[in-house]
């Protein structure tokens, strides 16, 4: 079910969750390990003893006692198409040349919205990440052709006072 807002659609999820009925929170039970006998519900299937491994770390308490409550989670719909079939290009969307997006307002768009400040520091990020890059790969080729170099004058040398 998608339900639209003003400027995102959600994707609602609902579902049931276990819950400690005496401190009346939700428990997050450990759910994984590699082996049997190690109180992950997904391989033992052992509420009781998931739910009291997982509160243990996370460091909360676990009465004992537990029941299952409804939940209703909300997921934004950003990008998620389904099917793919249905997805569109990037600059239908992040353009600033009447795209899909184009009358919706109060918030920021890459591509679509400029923001000196914003556009000025992911530009620096790329141009300081690549010469980071650059840099890295410069040292290692200069580190190798020395440590060649190195190698020629050592076996030169020893043939020369041989």
């Amino acid at each position: 079910m998608k339900i639209k807002l003003k400027n995102c659609s959600v994707k609602i999820n609902t579902g049931d969750q276990i819950y400690d009925t005496k401190y009346n929170y939700l428990i997050i039970p450990k759910l994984y390990a590699p082996e049997t006998g190690d109180s992950a519900y997904w391989v033992d299937f052992d509420w009781n003893t998931a739910a009291e491994a997982g509160m243990k770390r996370i460091g909360l308490p676990f009465s004992g006692n537990y029941g299952f409550t409804n939940t209703i989670m909300y997921w934004p719909v950003n990008h998620m198409v389904a099917p793919k079939e249905n997805s569109v290009s990037c600059a239908e969307c992040h353009t600033r040349n009447n795209g899909r997006l184009a009358k919706l307002s109060g918030f920021y768009m890459p591509g679509r919205d400029r923001n000196v400040i914003l556009d000025s520091l992911g530009l620096w990020l790329v141009v300081l990440s690549a010469a980071g890059v650059f840099n890295h790969k410069f040292v290692a080729i200069l580190t190798a052709y020395r440590k060649r170099n190195e190698r020629k004058i050592k076996i030169l040398t020893k043939k020369d006072s041989e």
